[in-house]
């Protein structure tokens, strides 16, 4: 085996130079190779420098190999960043090796030109050019296993905690769930008892018509209130179920908004509350239109019956609308009343798993703006989302009524956005497309 220096300078000087007027075309030889085999799929769509990446630097420390020089770079450590930018790209470990090997091959292939063009060049001169892109390319294609296989490692552990995390998260809406379902259960238990008294006392004798009235209100009430509760729990059973179909249909979200707000005048005339309906006269959508009544109709009931009013300070509900652009639209009902309570907001964070809405209209600062993620369904039942409002009703009822809003949401591919400052108010906001897709 010859050394370096049984080669004469101006060879291996002749040669460098060689390589080194060739690069762009080894470069371009090498990725038509790529693009050629069937495997490669993702090689089309990077561009030339994502492509080419590191190889220009790979290049230069064949060069100052073969010139005997300490390479500037060391190859492992340029090797590795190319095995981390080639992961950037979401080529597999099977991918990076079939290219590397088409580029060995460019790289074989010019020095059998060299051999072709320069015939009376020193043999073992390219012997060595050989073994110097032999060692290289080994070096290349350590480096980048290595970057692989660190990159792979850290992966399954990111996707084991995030399987652990997921795992916890089922736990705790499972757990969740049935703090709802047994307060639901209290509510109605303590419904029916309510009802049951002031059947028992419509019985007695010798009542008085006022107290007769004042029973059979009683009876009434209780009666709506525990009717709305199962309607609830039965809507959201059934949207569980998966027996909710869709129906969509072209009509105009502006005219049916106006219905429901004018309808619910009545309710917040009796309750005191403003109630406005602000948007364009017309907005042609194609969704379900029950679905979208149901929403709606249970989030502005919601709203009256927890916005507090007075004749000094009236409370008001505000129900608006507007298309974001030609594809997307959306409406929102915002009220005046007490806000969430922190620990319901926490509720609605696990249960509901927002984001942090970045463009929060009641103040980022000061609020808990909350996001459910796209495509969360939401079902509104045909009477009082929660029925008659008292103490602590909030974090009693809503969480049933809103886990069928979030339901019906899904179905049409709707998100809920939430913002809520306590003492300030509460903004439920719906956004979705123009047209619903069939499924």
């Amino acid at each position: 085996m010859h050394s370096n220096s049984s080669v004469h300078p101006k060879a291996i000087k002749d040669l460098v130079d060689f390589l080194f007027n060739r690069r762009e075309t080894v470069l371009n030889n090498w990725r038509s190779a790529c693009e050629a085999d069937t495997s490669l799929k993702k090689i089309a769509i990077l561009s030339r420098e994502e492509f080419n990446n590191l190889m220009p630097i790979m290049f230069d420390i064949l060069e100052q190999q073969l010139l005997g020089e300490k390479p500037l770079v060391e190859p492992a450590t340029a090797a590795r960043a190319h095995g981390l930018h080639r992961w950037q790209k979401s080529l597999g470990l099977p991918e990076l090796l079939k290219e590397l090997h088409h580029l060995s091959t460019e790289l074989f292939n010019e020095l059998r030109l060299y051999r072709q063009l320069f015939p009376q060049s020193d043999p073992d001169l390219v012997l060595r050019a050989q073994q110097q892109i032999m060692a290289l390319m080994n070096d290349i294609v350590s480096g980048s296993i290595s970057k692989h296989d660190e990159l792979q490692r850290l992966q399954a552990a990111d996707r084991a905690a995030s399987l652990e995390e997921a795992l916890q998260e089922m736990y705790d809406l499972s757990r969740l769930r049935g703090d709802m379902l047994r307060t639901s259960s209290h509510d109605l238990r303590s419904g029916l008892g309510l009802s049951i008294g002031a059947a028992s006392l419509l019985q007695l004798d010798g009542l008085s018509q006022e107290d007769r009235k004042q029973y059979s209100d009683m009876l009434n009430r209780n009666l709506a209130h525990v009717e709305s509760m199962l309607t609830s729990l039965m809507d959201l059973a059934r949207l569980e179920a998966g027996q909710e179909p869709i129906h969509l249909e072209d009509f105009d979200a502006a005219q049916l908004l106006n219905e429901l707000v004018a309808n619910a005048q009545p309710k917040a005339v009796e309750r005191g509350v403003i109630l406005r309906a602000d948007g364009p006269d017309s907005l042609p959508v194609k969704t379900d239109r029950i679905k979208i009544y149901r929403i709606v109709q249970n989030l502005l009931v919601n709203a009256l019956l927890h916005t507090p009013s007075s004749k000094d300070e009236p409370g008001m509900v505000s129900v608006s609308w507007s298309a974001e652009n030609d594809w997307r639209w959306g409406f929102s009902v915002q009220d005046s009343g007490p806000g969430m309570p922190t620990k319901l907001m926490e509720y609605f964070h696990q249960q509901f798993r927002p984001i942090v809405e970045e463009t929060s209209v009641l103040s980022p600062d000061e609020g808990q703006p909350v996001s459910t993620i796209p495509n969360e369904d939401h079902q509104i039942p045909a009477g009082p989302l929660l029925g008659e409002p008292g103490p602590g009703a909030e974090e009693k009822g809503e969480g049933v009524g809103l886990q069928i809003v979030k339901r019906l949401c899904e179905l049409i591919g709707a998100s809920m956005e939430l913002e809520s400052i306590e003492g300030r108010g509460t903004l439920f906001r719906i956004r979705m497309s123009m047209r619903t897709p069939d499924n």
